[in-house]
């Protein structure tokens, strides 16, 4: 076959994607994908609601996804046939643990520079976060900078972590907000937990019986300003994590994966 030639392959109908109106970062979460009764290497087929997020999640024929059935076990499914009415897959393999976080946990992170919150972003959703909220603080990237941040790239970057980590659900991610505004918002007015990353206070977290749903704030390089601390003094208990300055993005990381140690999906049985 000579090197220039390239066979046709026919790509599925799938609907146009549409464009995201300018200056919005934010998206809604989605639930985790779910079918009826499933059984191993057994084909099912599926309507308008599941085709609707397999197409937003970017799964292409021949590609796997995670599904949950009515029994709340879940399966890896590879698609045969999708479009915007319905289709076809065969689930191939039962998860052995659930890929959905047993608590729900929520990230406000400010916005940190250099583009890093494309990192944030995507960690976030890999270790399980229900919520993202990106913070305007004293420190942070201000509202005119979003755009050289690749602001707008922020939910695709959810869709292909959750892809990649074998998610079935999707993190919400909010539009970026003041510390202010975020305090006074639902998800922290709800939370069992509020914590934020602190260098400069000491102690641990208060011990908390078994929280569902955790706040953790973490601030730009340099930490919150004294202003912003005050604010989130008897809002949220500072938590230090070692004795090691670690860059912001870092310590998204580690906080996570703490949170998750002391009362999340990493904690001992």
């Amino acid at each position: 076959m000579p090197r220039h030639f390239r066979p046709f392959i026919k790509k599925p109908n799938r609907p146009a994607p549409q464009s995201r109106p300018a200056g919005r970062y934010d998206s809604a979460g989605d639930a985790a994908l779910e079918a009826a009764a499933l059984t191993l290497d057994t084909p099912f087929s599926f309507g308008a609601a599941l085709a609707a997020g397999l197409l937003r999640r970017e799964v292409n024929p021949k590609e796997a996804f995670t599904v949950r059935d009515g029994s709340g076990a879940f399966y890896r499914a590879s698609l045969k046939e999708l479009s915007a009415s319905g289709g076809t897959a065969v689930p191939y393999e039962r998860c052995a643990a659930s890929p959905e976080s047993g608590i729900e946990l929520t990230l406000a992170c400010a916005v940190l520079a250099r583009q890093r919150m494309l990192f944030v972003v995507q960690k976030a959703t890999e270790l399980g976060v229900s919520r993202i909220v990106p913070l305007l603080t004293e420190h942070s990237v201000q509202p005119g900078g979003l755009e050289h941040e690749k602001a707008h790239a922020w939910p695709g970057q959810v869709v292909r972590a959750a892809k990649q980590c074998r998610r079935s659900s999707l993190p919400e991610l909010l539009a970026p907000m003041t510390l202010d505004a975020f305090l006074t918002s639902p998800p922290a007015s709800a939370a069992d937990l509020r914590l934020y990353l602190d260098d400069l206070s000491g102690g641990a977290p208060p011990a908390a019986a078994g929280p569902r749903k955790v706040v953790l704030l973490v601030g730009p390089e340099g930490g919150f300003s004294d202003a912003e601390r005050a604010r989130l003094k008897g809002q949220a208990a500072p938590w230090v994590l070692g004795g090691r300055v670690l860059r912001a993005e870092t310590a998204v990381l580690v906080g996570l994966t703490a949170v998750h140690l002391c009362w999340g999906d990493f904690k001992a049985a």
